[in-house]
Parts: C-alpha cells; structure tokens; sequence
C-alpha cells in the first residue's frame, strides 16, 4: 500500500491548505464528512467550507507560526445537521517567515459515538440470544407434550364441548410455539437479488397508503445515483414495513402523518465492528413523540413496546433481518426527529458498479 492508498483508507477526514488558505488535497474520509464532492472541496478557502472564528484564527497560526492546536468538541453544521468533532491542525512544511500549508485533521464524534453505540447493542443482542436459545429449548420441549396430550385426549373424547377445551389447548401451544420461533428470528436462508433500494421502499410506502392515503405526507429525498445492492427482497420489505408501521402508530390521532425516507451513499463506514469501503445508508423518520429516554438502549431487544396492544417484536425483527445482510439499524437524531437509520454494506462486486 503507497502512501495515498493510505491517506485514502484513513477513517479520519484531511484537508490540507495552502499557505493562502486554500484547500489544495482533501481524502475520501473528508468528502464523506462534508457531503460533498473532493472537485467541489478543492479551492475553498476555509471560512467558506468552516466558518468558524476559532478554527479560522488557529489556521492563521498554523500558517504563520509554525503552531499545532487540538480543538474538542467542535460543532460543524454540514448539510443541514451539527456535527460533533475534534480537531487538530498542524503546520506543513514552510517556515513562519515564509509560511507553512496547514494539514486538518477531523475525527467525527458521531461516528465514535455510532460505533460504540453499535458495539454495545451488538453485544446485547448476542448474550440476548444465547439466552433465548436455552430458554426456547425449554420452553418448546414442555409446549410439544401438551400439545401431544391434547391431541391424544381429543381423541378420546366424544362430547363435542369438551372436545372445544382440547382444540384450545392445541392452538395455544402452536401460538407459543410460533412466538416463541419469532423471538430466535427467521432461519429462512436468504434468497438475495440485486434491486435499486428505492423499489423497497416505494412498495412499501404503497402497502401503508392503503389504509393511511388521505393523511399520509411522505418527504422523499432520495439519492438517484445509488448503486443496486445484494438483499432478500421480501425480508428486506418486512424490516422497513416494521419500522414505517411503528411511525405511523406513533402518530396515531394526528391529523396528518409524516413520513420521511432518505437514502444516501456513504464511504468508509464500520458496521458491526468491521470497516467497509462503500454502503447504504435509509433513513426513517417521523414526527411522533419520540422514544422514551429509558427505552433507547433496549429498544432492539424482543418483546420490548413502549404501547400496550404491542408485541414488542417488530423491530428486534428487524434488527435480525438486517443483520443476517451484514447490516445494523440504528436510532439516531435527525432535527430533533426519531430517525432509525439502517445501514447495509455493498459488497465488492456492487462496488465496482459505484
């Protein structure tokens, strides 16, 4: 690997400016970072890409005083959101009579945050299941002989009422049994086909209009340049319906119902503990009332509602789907809004086609 193969591969974003502050190199990490094109980066002065007066006057230093500074906790506005990050920046090269090009270097905190939040659900979800597993065996084991008695006890009885107290026993023990399967998540392999996302999420947005067309209201900003990716068409389908259908229940009684779709393409993101080159990014969100503080951390866990008539399985569901294609979902802010954002890494064949 050459040094620009590394700068690239940086999860860090660079920019590196000249002595007459002018952004002259920036890396992927950066075009990342700023939502924007390195061909629209380059040139910039800094005010016009940070107008921040902190970072502005330490750049000044850096330039004429050979100076290194480290900000933290900087908030950038990028594309309509603040972004948290820290910062350093040193003097290139130059001497301070002469004056040195300043190298910036920009670490996301929302990105550290993300990936530490990722981790810690991760790592819920695998003792959760481990868990579930042992309890599912001796749950199912118990269910099979009641279900078994039942069945032989039917046979014995003539009386049609008595037989009604068997034929309860029997479909309860199969709802159990089924809820029970729903909880470990789908062992169904998956079927993967290539598919523009938006296809997904049309058909969906038409599967809820059904019921909601007169007070629905979708915002679409939608990326027409994403690449196909790899996924089971009718899983995926399930994980974004359970999410939209969590949405519009959270807005029940409004008058109008707000939905929100966004995709974007995004480089160099670390799903599940791994770093991957190129990936999708959904974004869901809506104008409900929120997720209770409380409930944040064990919102992906099974059986886990926040409304009385719920099951508590909806997104854990989900969880597992999107998982099972490499992926994660996440909830995270978006103008003060709930936003669950799903994550699905492209796989290298997909990304010669980015």
């Amino acid at each position: 690997m050459d040094s620009q193969d590394l700068i690239e591969s940086l999860e860090c974003a660079l920019l590196l400016v000249d002595t007459g502050g002018k952004i002259v190199r920036v890396n992927i990490a950066a075009e990342t970072l700023f939502c924007q094109s390195r061909r629209y980066l380059v040139g910039l002065s800094i005010p016009e890409l940070i107008p921040d007066e902190l970072v502005q006057s330490c750049v000044h230093k850096c330039m004429t005083q050979n100076a290194k500074f480290t900000l933290r906790e900087i908030e950038l506005e990028i594309s309509g959101y603040q972004a948290l990050v820290d910062m350093t920046l040193s003097a290139v090269g130059g001497t301070a009579k002469s004056g040195s090009a300043t190298l910036i270097e920009i670490n996301s905190i929302n990105r550290i945050s993300r990936f530490m939040k990722e981790k810690n659900q991760l790592e819920r979800q695998q003792s959760f299941r481990l868990m579930m597993r042992g309890l599912a065996h001796e749950i199912k084991n118990p269910l099979g002989g009641i279900r078994g008695a039942a069945q032989l006890l039917d046979r014995e009885i003539k009386d049609p009422s008595r037989k009604e107290l068997t034929d309860i026993l029997i479909k309860e023990a199969d709802r159990l049994t089924r809820l029970v399967d729903r909880v470990m998540g789908s062992r169904e392999q998956l079927k993967p086909v290539r598919l523009n996302i938006h296809e997904v999420l049309e058909h969906v947005v038409h599967l809820v209009s059904v019921k909601n067309s007169k007070r629905l209201v979708v915002n679409r900003i939608y990326d027409p340049a994403l690449p196909e990716v790899s996924v089971d068409r009718e899983q995926m389908i399930q994980a974004v319906l359970n999410i939209v259908g969590n949405a519009i229940e959270a807005q029940d009684g409004k008058r109008f119902i707000t939905l929100g779709l966004i995709t974007k393409f995004e480089r160099f993101v670390t799903i599940n503990q791994a770093m991957h080159r190129q990936a999708l990014k959904i974004k869901i969100w809506d104008e409900g009332p929120g997720v209770p503080e409380e409930m944040k951390e064990i919102l992906f866990d099974p059986l886990i509602t926040g409304r009385p008539e719920g099951s508590g399985l909806g997104l854990s569901i989900t969880q597992e789907i999107v998982q099972r294609h490499n992926g994660v979902v996440l909830l995270e802010d978006y103008h003060g809004k709930t936003c669950f954002s799903i994550y699905l890494p492209y796989t290298s064949e997909e990304e010669s086609d980015a």
